[in-house]
């Protein structure tokens, strides 16, 4: 029909090319896929200008409607409303009124295409969902109490061998007092299928003819054994038994977790082992009035008229069985109020309930299906091979390539792949089938378009599950408008949410923040770590409220919601950092990364400088060298240039210069900070170049210029001013001033720096227990920075009293963390002293090249025999390690190695180092 009119397509190719468009409606069909479906023995030489032949046909018999079948770039796709094709139409009835959609059959589907192998399998499914449809049709309004026996008989006549219609006429026929003809009927289709399949039929028919032949199929329950699911059943062993434990001594037990997250293959797979038990699907079932009716008809229970949760109840008095409920989140009430009556008048009926929102019974056991946990690199191939996750790819993948193994060039990709789905099962499957066509990177650039992958899915009780989308659209469906709402203003929080930025975004909304966040929670759409307190979407999922955000034209709105919060939260961040719960806003700033990364990609000018100034000064001491390029990146900008932050922001960057080792850099920028303002951390980054090159006086002077202004940082300014004073020789001097730093200490960072400087201050023996309570106390805090310069002393004390294992591991640590986190100065002063363990044991080679490559190094900390007489820097001149004669070609190899090649190999060496020492000892 085009604009309502009946259209005639001639030619047999013409028709299976609208056909094959018309079922892919609004996906792009490409061009090798329709030449292969139209021709696929034999296409033609000129098959691509004949397929444009067509296509050019097609859209002439098309008329005004022409323009609905596009060219893209690698194929074609037509463009269809809701309910335009019937296929559409019949899968959008199917679940609330299976009568009407097979209302919409005018024959077989697609019959004339039965040679073309791709139309035969759509016309193979059409004719299975017919069927499907019959039995759904049948089983309600059996359910009801209409005699059906006729309309029964004709259905097992047109399916012969399908069970669950067969079932139905016996049923039928018993349920008009034709016990006889019921009988026959099972006899009849027991033959058939032996004679024509060869087959047994399951234990349930045998079950069904007792119950025939007692007159009890009124008032007995139909139960049997439950075929285990089809596919692999990965990293599910735990909750597998964690629901049998629980089954074992509770009456009801709640399987709940995301859509896709694999509730009814579990369930499933549980009820199989059970001796007696029934599966009721509930996916199908339109409206809550119907549970019970569904119920009812798929237990085999004779009733006439209203079916209530106490009939049933009554029903199940004295039996003993397994009941799962499949997909009751949409009709939870009434779930609720049918487990409630078979709890208490059923005891020996153990329920098993899947849902994605917790039902609410009085009593009821919840196991909360998390997604597979996904791995965090590939390094490690044999590893990765062993990940639940993984195995459930490559398990899924062989079911369309049954040779497939993963290979190490793929690794990397599945990683972020399996990163990107959060570990998703069936997020998981559907990227798994596309390897069956395409390489590893082609699915991974095509992860964008996962909510809209087919899952493959048959039947009227997988409508809401036929794409990711529909997945995760029939839970979204089911809140209330200020859920939806809550929920797409979470979507932009790439990093989640805490309890207070919920409560922050909820201003306005009727419900309780607490409240809305449980029901989120609950309806698995929301995932909860109740640890650290933070409630995050899978990747899917806020795919999907992105598209709702764009659907609804609230991007704008959204977008400043979240960069306003995420301001907020990074001035937070800064201002009760250096206090006494410095710990837990530490983990704060490391969950908020995400978010404040978004926000900066999103934010106006100024606030990128509040979000950046936010976080800048409590991040130079941790290992969050991204934070240190933010101010880099906004000093270079003009925009900065007669901005009220452009002193803090010139301070900042002069931090990042310093802490990378660019010291001339640092230099400049912290002169131009104070000149314009910002004169405490100018002083404080002027202090810390003329420490790293070895001007103690200098720098001691610098940072009192610091301290000089209260500031929350003053403990830090005089602990170093007193560092700088002991590397002076003015122990005296820096007695005192640790003691004020000691004092004016305000968290953890500050403890463990004065633990840290205390440590300098005594001979190497006492001093270790003074780095090693300063390396406590600054993990305590995430102070990585802190920690590293303590363990750099403790690994050198430990050089310096004998124990020559606990060095090398220190340093080889130590020379990873530095390279880790960025920090260029901090890294080749610990190579230096590196060097000295290595050469002092019998490694002269490797020590020398550490030794020339920190030399040319222009953030290299300065060193001299003075500096090194009062500092934990040790001095080691290459000539006094390796033979004049031998000099020369370890400065070449220097050279053609380069310093991270050196690097590996001096870390290489302190491992054997180690090992031996400690074999030793």
């Amino acid at each position: 029909m085009v604009e309502g009119r009946t259209v005639d397509v001639p030619g047999s190719r013409r028709r299976a090319l609208l056909a094959l468009l018309a079922l892919e409606a609004g996906r792009t069909v490409g061009v090798q896929r329709l030449i292969e479906a139209l021709w696929p023995d034999d296409p033609p030489d000129n098959a691509v200008q004949a397929l444009y032949n067509h296509i050019s046909r097609v859209r002439g018999h098309l008329g005004l409607l022409a323009g609905r079948l596009e060219r893209r770039a690698n194929g074609y796709r037509l463009h269809l409303e809701p309910w335009e094709l019937d296929v559409d139409a019949v899968q959008r009835l199917a679940p609330d009124d299976p009568g009407a959609a097979l209302s919409l059959w005018r024959g077989p589907a697609l019959e004339e295409f039965r040679s073309l192998p791709e139309l035969e399998s759509e016309s193979v499914r059409l004719g299975e969902l017919k069927l499907e449809l019959v039995d759904e049709f049948l089983e309600r309004r059996l359910a009801t109490g209409e005699h059906v026996a006729a309309d029964a008989a004709a259905a097992a006549t047109a399916a012969p061998l399908r069970e669950r219609t067969a079932f139905l006429q016996i049923r039928a026929l018993a349920a008009e007092g034709r016990a006889a003809e019921a009988m026959t009927a099972a006899q009849a289709f027991r033959r058939r299928l032996v004679h024509e399949t060869g087959l047994d039929p399951t234990p349930a028919l045998a079950e069904l003819e007792k119950r025939v032949a007692a007159g009890t199929l009124g008032r007995q329950v139909l139960a049997a054994r439950v075929a285990r699911p089809i596919g692999p059943m990965i990293g599910r062993q735990h909750e597998r038994e964690e629901v049998l434990r629980l089954l074992a001594d509770h009456a009801v037990v709640i399987l709940t977790g995301a859509g896709g997250v694999g509730k009814t293959r579990l369930g499933l797979d549980i009820a199989a082992d059970a001796d007696e038990a029934v599966v009721v699907p509930l996916a199908v079932v339109d409206r809550a009035e119907h549970v019970c009716q569904a119920v009812a008809s798929t237990l085999g229970l004779r009733m006439t008229g209203e079916v209530h949760p106490a009939d049933i109840a009554a029903a199940l008095a004295d039996r003993s069985l397994f009941l799962l409920l499949d997909n009751c989140e949409h009709v939870a009430a009434a779930c609720r109020d049918l487990v409630v009556a078979i709890s208490r008048s059923s005891p020996g009926v153990r329920v098993l309930a899947t849902s994605r929102v917790t039902l609410q019974v009085p009593g009821e056991y919840v196991v909360r299906l998390q997604t597979l946990p996904v791995p965090h690199d590939a390094a490690d191939l044999d590893a990765l091979r062993r990940r639940p996750s993984v195995r459930a790819f490559v398990e899924h993948a062989r079911r369309r390539r049954p040779s497939y193994e993963l290979a190490a060039e793929e690794a990397a990709d599945l990683v972020e792949i399996l990163q990107r789905l959060d570990g998703l099962p069936l997020g998981i499957e559907l990227a798994a089938r596309q390897v069956g066509l395409m390489p590893m990177r082609d699915v991974l650039t095509r992860l964008d378009r996962a909510l809209d992958l087919a899952t493959g899915l048959e039947g009227p009780e997988a409508q809401r599950q036929r794409t990711l989308r529909a997945t995760i659209a029939s839970s979204y469906r089911l809140l209330t408008p200020d859920q939806q709402w809550l929920l797409r203003a979470i979507a932009p929080f790439a990093g989640g949410v805490d309890v207070p930025t919920v409560e922050a975004l909820s201003v306005g909304l009727r419900d309780d923040p607490v409240d809305l966040l449980h029901r989120l929670v609950d309806a698995s759409l929301l995932v909860a770590d109740p640890v650290a307190g933070r409630y995050r979407l899978l990747f899917t999922v806020r795919a999907f409220l992105h598209d709702e955000i764009d659907l609804l034209a609230e991007r704008d709105e959204a977008s400043a919601r979240f960069v306003s919060r995420c301001r907020v939260v990074a001035e937070e961040i800064g201002t009760r950092m250096p206090g006494a719960e410095e710990a837990r806003v530490d983990r704060r700033l490391r969950a908020e990364l995400d978010n404040l990364r978004a926000a900066r990609d999103l934010a106006s000018f100024d606030d990128r400088v509040a979000i950046t100034l936010g976080v800048n000064q409590v991040a130079t001491w941790r290992d969050l060298p991204e934070i240190w390029s933010w101010a880099t990146e906004l000093a270079a900008d003009s925009t900065l240039v007669g901005h009220p932050s452009h002193p803090a922001i010139l301070a900042a960057a002069a931090e990042a210069a310093r802490l990378t080792g660019e010291l001339d850099e640092a230099e400049r920028l912290a002169r131009e900070a104070i000149d314009a303002g910002d004169e405490i951390r100018g002083w404080s980054v002027l202090g810390v170049v003329a420490h790293f090159r070895g001007d103690f006086g200098a720098a001691r002077q610098d940072w009192l210029q610091a301290a000089a202004t209260p500031s929350p940082d003053e403990a830090t300014f005089v602990g170093s001013a007193a560092l700088a004073a002991a590397y002076d020789g003015d122990r005296a001097s820096a007695r005192s001033l640790l003691d004020r730093a000691r004092v004016t200490s305000r968290c953890g960072s500050h403890r463990a720096f004065v633990a840290y400087v205390e440590g300098e201050l005594l001979p190497s023996r006492q001093a270790i227990a003074c780095y090693s309570a300063a390396i406590r106390e600054a993990i305590s805090v995430g102070c990585s920075f802190i920690e590293g310069v303590a363990r750099v002393s403790l690994a050198s004390a430990q050089a310096r009293t004998g124990d020559v294992a606990g060095a090398a591991n220190g340093f080889a640590y130590l020379i990873e963390f530095w390279r880790r986190t960025g920090q260029t100065t901090q890294l080749w002063t610990t190579a230096r002293n590196a060097a000295e363990l290595l050469a002092s044991a019998g490694r002269p080679s490797t020590a020398a090249l550490l030794l020339i490559v920190a030399d040319a190094i222009p953030g290299a900390a300065a060193v001299s025999p003075e500096i090194a007489r009062h500092s934990a820097r040790s001095f080691v001149r290459v000539e006094d390690i390796v033979d004049k004669d031998e000099l020369q070609h370890v400065r070449n190899e220097a050279a053609k190695l380069g310093g991270p090649a050196v690097l590996d190999r001096a870390v290489t060496e302190l491992g054997e180092l180690a090992s031996r020492h400690s074999s030793v000892s």
